[in-house]
């Protein structure tokens, strides 16, 4: 009799365990983020202007609690290697600074009640590796808007349309 209580009382104790488990990842998700979008804009709702090129593209991914996403200017330049190594000094740093406009991390993810925490696990700058952000975000009919706010009090609205 002894040893099925001691057994009972682990079996329920790993059950509890489970049950909090699954309850805890219920409230980290929001399936409504789950798939591939596209990037629309990023817009300062104060000035209604963007800090980037109005044909800039992105792709965002989110799924299972991992994200990657990442955005650029698809008119960069393409210089064979050959060529970047001809360039005098200051037009391979120009050439260098084009490519290196860039926007792209992924890590974990978790997203309740309208805020989305990123995890940065690997950033395109190395200062981010291992950050967190705190984000905004809501549906828009077909969009997703996530939106942060600088320390200077503008708020900026970076919308996504879902890719079918």
């Amino acid at each position: 009799g002894c040893a099925m209580s001691s057994d009972w009382s682990e079996y329920m104790k790993i059950l509890l365990i489970a049950a909090c488990l699954f309850v805890t990842s219920l409230a980290c998700a929001d399936e409504r983020l789950e798939g591939a979008w596209e990037r629309v804009s990023l817009t300062n709702t104060r000035t209604g202007e963007s800090p980037e090129a109005p044909n800039r593209r992105g792709l965002l991914l989110m799924a299972h609690g991992h994200y990657s996403m990442m955005t650029m200017n698809p008119d960069r330049r393409y210089l064979a290697d050959a060529e970047v190594d001809a360039l005098p000094a200051d037009q391979r740093i120009a050439y260098l600074e084009e490519w290196l406009d860039i926007n792209g991390h992924t890590g974990r993810y978790e997203a309740d009640g309208g805020t989305l925490t990123w995890y940065r696990d690997i950033s395109e700058h190395p200062r981010e590796v291992g950050t967190v952000s705190t984000l905004g975000y809501e549906s828009r009919g077909e969009l997703l808007v996530i939106y942060f706010t600088l320390p200077n009090g503008d708020r900026y609205d970076w919308i996504w349309r879902r890719v079918n």
